[in-house]
């Protein structure tokens, strides 16, 4: 069995996150860019739409209106980051991962998870991120084991789930 307790850092999760959204299902990042091209689609047809060479106040809407859902959309991403982050403030996180399973836990809710549940695991040169099923990940910093039991923990995700290297 190999273990970790850690406090989680605020920067070690966005990059966890960041990279969990980049490795979201092709169904999930096809549908962000089908909405972001008919966003822009829209706001094209604002620009364009000009009778007698004017630009007019409905195309003056729907530039506003596209503008704004993309700095909605991104101050969500942010707040809803956050939000998720904050129950984490300070608090020691557990993992403990053998052949069969993954258990993890905070100090008032723990959970046990099948090896099956997970798709990928994307590695950097400080963090592993495991990648659930749905949208679900977990951030395991190296900093939190050992030098021997990084080397095990790579070769336990080897031979339970995919694992990609990102450089970032």
């Amino acid at each position: 069995m190999i273990g970790a307790r850690f406090v989680l850092q605020r920067d070690e999760f966005v990059r966890a996150y960041r990279l969990a959204v980049r490795n979201l299902p092709i169904k999930i990042r096809l549908a962000g860019w089908v909405q972001c091209g008919l966003l822009l689609v829209l706001m094209l047809t604002g620009l364009a739409y000009r009778p007698e060479g004017q630009l007019s106040p409905v195309s003056l809407i729907i530039l506003t209106l596209v503008w704004l859902v993309f700095v909605t959309g991104r101050i969500a991403q942010s707040a809803l980051t956050n939000v998720q982050f904050s129950r984490m403030i300070g608090a020691e996180i557990w993992y403990e991962f053998d052949p069969t399973s993954v258990r993890c836990g905070m100090p008032n809710s723990d959970a046990r998870s099948d090896w099956s549940e997970f798709v990928k695991v994307v590695e950097t040169d400080s963090l592993f991120v495991l990648l659930s099923r749905g949208i679900t990940f977990y951030t395991i910093p190296k900093r939190a084991l050992a030098s021997d039991a990084v080397s095990s923990l790579q070769q336990l995700f080897a031979e339970k789930v995919p694992i990609q290297r990102s450089s970032r």
